[in-house]
């Protein structure tokens, strides 16, 4: 699928076809004939679009060395998106989109999965700076593609506040399962954003751009927030790891309190059974011959139960 984007009024609409007014293209699941096209009509070597092709293709610049701009720049950064695994649980991946500025100065955007923070994108009025209407696309697509990590990382919470107000009864193994998608979603983006910080540090070094004062204000605001970002990461990956530890701790524990309730209930239990036993037997016992017999023995046999689940309540045991 192939989305042309025209400016009018400083927000961008969608055009039906590519013109001279296009300033941002995107081009998600591209087809081979799709690459191949595109690749000719921007003289843009294959590999930009073929990259993202490759789920786990690692955040990567090329182009960025030229002092003179006489070739497209390649900035090949992560995002994360929300997928449902085959159990049903929510978690986290990271694909490539590659962000390319051709020597005309054209945005181009290439990913497999759709960007959700786009919509953000497209509903925005673009500010009015120093800089060209493509370079305010640019950074918007960065600002939002390390703003997605955040909100990324409020569900993450979010989930894990959930599960941890089950833990207190949990016996079983589900949530354990839930946090380690989590934690693998942690870990995913923990190794994204450092490879998104590394390159847009190399960015912001680049002599091509940095003589426009925007740009270097709004760059710099997109890697102190990706900065941010690799230490919450950091910090609820660690939180999440011990987690993983408690969590496990907790529900063997609750399930050895289950055994220990059941297996108090089975001595309790075992009075009346062995009481019957003596009693069932054909020989001469107390009270066999007395009329009153059952009611006295259903009276021990409560007062031996009720003595038993005394001496088990006080000794903790039940």
């Amino acid at each position: 699928m192939i989305s042309h984007f025209k400016i009018d009024n400083r927000q961008l609409i969608l055009q039906e076809k590519r013109n001279s007014a296009t300033v941002w293209t995107h081009i998600e699941q591209p087809t081979e004939e799709q690459i191949q096209k595109i690749s000719k009509e921007y003289q843009l070597p294959k590999d930009y679009l073929t990259a993202i092709l490759d789920d786990s293709e690692t955040s990567r610049e090329e182009g960025l060395e030229q002092a003179v701009f006489h070739k497209a720049i390649l900035i090949l950064l992560q995002f994360p998106h929300e997928v449902v695994d085959d159990n049903g649980y929510i978690q986290f991946k990271t694909y490539p989109l590659s962000l390319i500025i051709t020597t005309d100065q054209k945005i181009l955007t290439v990913s497999n999965q759709p960007p959700l923070f786009f919509d953000f994108i497209h509903e925005q009025t673009l500010p009015i700076n120093d800089m060209s209407t493509e370079m305010n696309i640019f950074l918007q697509v960065l600002w939002r593609l390390v703003i997605s990590y955040n909100d990324g990382l409020k569900k993450i919470k979010r989930h894990l506040e959930h599960l941890e107000k089950q833990i207190q009864v949990s016996t079983e193994n589900k949530q354990l399962y839930q946090l380690m998608n989590l934690q693998k979603s942690l870990v995913l983006f923990e190794a994204a954003a450092q490879g998104n910080y590394d390159t847009l540090m190399i960015l912001s070094q680049t002599s091509i751009f940095t003589h426009n004062h925007a740009y270097r204000n709004n760059l710099h605001d997109v890697i102190v927030e990706v900065r941010q970002a690799r230490t919450s990461i950091h910090i609820q990956l660690q939180l999440t790891q011990h987690m993983t530890d408690i969590f496990s701790a907790v529900v063997s524990n609750n399930l050895n309190n289950v055994m220990k309730i059941l297996t108090s209930l089975t001595i309790v239990l075992t009075i009346p059974t062995i009481i019957g036993g003596i009693f069932g037997m054909n020989v001469s016992l107390p009270f066999s011959e007395s009329k009153f017999a059952f009611f006295f023995i259903s009276i021990i046999t409560l007062l031996l139960c009720g003595i038993a689940i005394r001496y088990l309540k006080k000794n903790n045991l039940l």
